[in-house]
Order: structure tokens, then C-alpha cells, then sequence
């Protein structure tokens, strides 16, 4: 119910992925006012994969991913912060390119994930789960190599 309210439609795609990029935005800002106010100096970025070429393994398998599970990507990023929330306007157009994408009911091809013990690693499609994250979505679909994560 929630996700219905946050992802108002107004009938106009183009400008619902700009209001959603701009959301977005100010939920990474005050996420870090909130963390800098506690007393938490440090922000954090997602975490990275320390050796991915160990863990790339077996052949992918397709399969529907929960978002919560995915927690961190392969190479390091500044550009998202530790929930994938756009942490810079350097993504701006990819990432509404991608919401409207979503809004348009495009399809889009699946994420690819490296499986850990501790969750998912993305090797590509980290503006996927940013938007998807935003929208509300439960799940995305993805190619997936290496271990299956702990429940």
C-alpha cells in the first residue's frame, strides 16, 4: 500500500521518472543528514566484493531475486549509497531512463548477480536496483552465478 502512495502517476511517464530520480535523491539526502546527526561521520557506499574472481563459478541460472538480498556490487561505487539510492546526479539520466522504462511497462533484461554466504553482488544493472528499490518492487529478476546466499 505504501509503495502505491510514494509512486504517484501522473499520467505522464517522462515527468513520473523525473519525480522519481528527484525522490530518490532527497531520501539518500536526508538518509545522510540522519546518519551525520547520530553521529555517524562516515558514509556509506555499497559494499564491494573483495576477490569477485574466486567466487564467479558455475554456469548462471535465471531466478527472481529479493531486493533486500542484493548487498553490494562487485566494483566500488560513489555514485550510490549502501541501499542503492543515487548518491549523485551523475546518474541522473540513466536512472530515469530506467524508471521510465518501468513506468512504460518496457522490459528490461535481468540484473547479474554474484550469490555470496552474505547476499547478492551486482556485476551488472545497479541503476536496475536503484529504480526498482524506488518503485517499490519486491524483487527483480536476474542471471545469477556462484553460491545461493543464506536465508
Amino acid at each position: 500500500m505504501f509503495a502505491l502512495l510514494q509512486n504517484h502517476a501522473t499520467g505522464m511517464p517522462s515527468l513520473d521518472a523525473e519525480a522519481d530520480f528527484r525522490r530518490a535523491r532527497r531520501r539518500h539526502t536526508v538518509a545522510r543528514m540522519r546518519r551525520w546527526f547520530n553521529g555517524r561521520r562516515d558514509w556509506r557506499h555499497p559494499r564491494t566484493l573483495e576477490d569477485p574472481a574466486v567466487h564467479l563459478g558455475g554456469l548462471p541460472r535465471m531466478q527472481v531475486v529479493p531486493l533486500v538480498a542484493i548487498v553490494g556490487t562487485l566494483e566500488p561505487t560513489r555514485h550510490f549509497d549502501a541501499c542503492f539510492r543515487p548518491a549523485s546526479d551523475v546518474v541522473r539520466r540513466r536512472w530515469e531512463r530506467i524508471a521510465l522504462a518501468h513506468r512504460r511497462g518496457d522490459a528490461l533484461p535481468p540484473i547479474e548477480l554474484v550469490g555470496r554466504p552474505d547476499g547478492y553482488y551486482v556485476l551488472d544493472g545497479r541503476h536496475r536496483v536503484s529504480v526498482a528499490r524506488a518503485l517499490g518492487h519486491p524483487d527483480i529478476d536476474a542471471r545469477v552465478t556462484g553460491v545461493r546466499p543464506q536465508a
